[in-house]
């Protein structure tokens, strides 16, 4: 089944969700069986590929044909293509929050009568840039929702929403994919099993970090050493060099924090199982993933999330880094000394 679905040159490079079972099968049988509830929480870290399956599912809620998605007929084409009306994208316009007069907008439109006279779908991508007053303003919709209208807000922080959105929708959250199902869809975007081979072990199971090392990798090598000196910094002078640094390359600092975000991601894999350690090969990262305990790892993702909202919210950027790195160190230093 699987192959005749990879024939369709409209569907993503990846289609057999069911295979990394988890959420992925759960969402994808329901909506294969029309038995979607009204609201999705879709949680996973950064580049685990949220969008893309959320674009499938809406269209297998569209296909025309027995077998869904097709990815022939023209209802899937309008979906996977972004052109369909009925689905409505609410997206983050250069990671800058989305405010309350785009969730009205929002509101005005789905209380109208669909343009092909079925389901409307609204995507939230990623929902925790939705302000607090677009959020309260989304809860009503939320909670007496229009008849056949589905929403999915794909969150890398699921944590950071409302207690009162994430409340209203079914929570489903994403893990990272093994190594064996990663290669199928890069192998089928062109690239040569070398480069695959190479790209893995960084990529951390997310499809997203893999492309990107793919795509880009002196932009990535720049980026990875960058991140490899965070990890490694030993003393006080270590943490003020690269705040300077930080200081000066502000159009980085997204790009920094994702970097370490993913970093502390895959140590944090590692400690719990989910990924070998064999399958780092940097020599920073491999440090934390050995020694570093779960607790810290998870105290620094939230300290980078933090460090990326107050940035968001104009706090002084080097004030948020500073912060961020003498963390760091003192986690360092804790399992150093002992």
């Amino acid at each position: 089944m699987a192959g005749e679905l990879y024939d369709a040159g409209t569907l993503p490079a990846f289609m057999d969700y069911p295979t990394l079972g988890g959420g992925y099968a759960f969402l994808w049988d329901a909506a294969r069986k029309g038995r979607l509830s009204h609201a999705y929480l879709l949680g996973g870290p950064r580049g685990v590929g949220k969008a893309t399956f959320a674009r499938a599912l809406v269209a297998s809620l569209f296909c025309e044909r027995a077998v869904k998605p097709c990815g022939e007929c023209e209802s899937c084409r309008r979906v996977l293509t972004r052109n369909e009306p009925d689905m409505i994208e609410v997206l983050s316009p250069e990671d800058k929050p989305i405010p309350i007069e785009r969730i009205r907008q929002v509101i005005t439109q789905i209380s109208r009568h669909s343009f092909g006279g079925g389901a409307r779908v609204v995507l939230f991508e990623p929902a925790e840039k939705l302000t607090p007053a677009a959020q309260n303003c989304l809860l009503k919709s939320l909670e007496d929702p229009p008849a056949n209208v589905l929403f999915f807000l794909l969150s890398h922080e699921p944590g950071a929403l409302l207690g009162t959105i994430a409340s209203r929708c079914s929570l489903v959250r994403l893990a990272p994919w093994t190594d064996e199902r990663l290669r199928v869809p890069l192998a089928r975007m062109g690239y040569a099993p070398e480069n695959i081979e190479a790209a893995l072990p960084r990529a951390g199971g997310l499809i997203g970090q893999a492309l990107a090392v793919l795509s880009d990798e002196t932009a990535q090598a720049e980026l990875n050493t960058l991140t490899q000196r965070i990890l490694s910094i030993k003393h006080d002078a270590d943490a003020v060099a690269l705040s300077t640094l930080l200081k000066d390359d502000r159009g980085c600092a997204d790009k920094t924090l994702t970097a370490l975000e993913q970093a502390l991601q895959q140590a944090l894999m590692v400690r719990t199982g989910w990924m070998s350690a064999q399958a780092v090969t940097d020599g920073a990262l491999r440090e934390w993933c050995q020694n570093g305990s779960v607790e810290e790892l998870t105290a620094l993702m939230k300290a980078v999330f933090d460090t990326r909202k107050r940035r968001l919210s104009q706090v002084n950027w080097q004030a948020g880094i500073d912060r961020l790195l003498m963390k760091i160190l003192e986690a360092k230093t804790r399992w150093q000394q002992s």
